[in-house]
């Protein structure tokens, strides 16, 4: 009963617990780099002073950072799902009496 135990916390609550720990670390990086990036974006348009070239450029690492934002929040829920799969294993497993 306790190698039951061991096993799933081994396999999967505790990684699953790293992974959700970690991507929401990322997560909250990217985002905030998110931010900053269509910040600039937004003034370089207001400037009227740029080319199209540069617009594209800025517009295209706001978009890199939108693509990593949603992989982390995805990686996020995957950590997430793997852990509960491992609480249910834990609370499923019957006393033997």
């Amino acid at each position: 009963m306790k190698s039951r135990i061991a096993i799933l916390l081994i396999t999967l609550v505790f990684p699953g617990l790293a992974v959700v720990g970690i991507s929401l670390y990322w997560f909250n990086l990217d985002y905030a780099a998110l931010g900053k990036a269509e910040n600039y974006v937004q003034k370089l348009v207001e400037e009227n002073k740029v080319n199209d070239r540069q617009l594209e450029y800025a517009y295209h690492r706001a978009f890199i950072h939108r693509i990593n934002v949603f992989a982390d929040g995805t990686w996020g829920l995957l950590g997430g799902v793997i852990t509960a799969l491992g609480i249910h294993g834990l609370v499923a497993i019957k006393e033997k009496p």
